[in-house]
């Protein structure tokens, strides 16, 4: 994308250690730092990928997906890869829909990321069910998506414009307001 030359192999293990490093942070801000609000966690992870892949694709947001759900299992200590299929699933599917609607449209980052996070817990529920111990839906749906997936749907204008703000900084567009 714009660079006349091919990346190095090192540069390019330089720039996914230098991901994977970023998102292991943010995985250690979701799991210790950020607040309860209801006793639901803000699902993090999630909001940076479907946001970061609605800008830059459904290829690039599986990676980050991929990274960030390995770090929130190593930071949560649950079984390796729950999170990061569970993240998996939710990020691909919910860009792959949402990312063929219009980027000016404001509503795309909510529909993104509550689409995201239900599958998110519906995969995540399967494998607690499958690994662990049977999972009560109606409990589940009722103390853990609901409140997620509404509070997944407040920050995510903010940071998808952010994101969208620092790719057109990046790439040095000119804003054109068509009223």
């Amino acid at each position: 994308m714009g660079h006349s030359r091919q990346r190095r192999i090192e540069e390019i293990i330089v720039h996914e250690a230098a991901l994977f490093a970023a998102l292991f942070v943010g995985a250690l801000v979701q799991t210790a730092l950020l607040p309860r609000p209801f006793d639901v966690p803000i699902n993090l992870m999630l909001l940076l990928a479907v946001c970061h892949g609605l800008i830059a694709g459904t290829t690039s947001a599986a990676r980050w997906a991929f990274y960030g759900g390995l770090a929130l299992d190593l930071c949560a200590m649950t079984f390796i890869g729950m999170h990061a299929l569970a993240l998996l699933t939710g990020v691909i599917v919910s860009t792959a829909l949402v990312s063929r609607l219009s980027r000016e449209n404001w509503l795309v980052p909510m529909l993104g990321v509550a689409i995201g996070t239900i599958l998110y817990h519906a995969v995540y529920a399967l494998f607690l069910t499958l690994i662990v111990a049977p999972v009560d839906l109606q409990g589940y749906a009722l103390a853990a998506l609901v409140p997620d997936t509404l509070i997944a749907m407040i920050p995510a204008l903010p940071l998808y414009l952010v994101f969208r703000w620092n790719e057109d900084r990046v790439r040095r567009r000119v804003p054109v307001d068509v009223y």
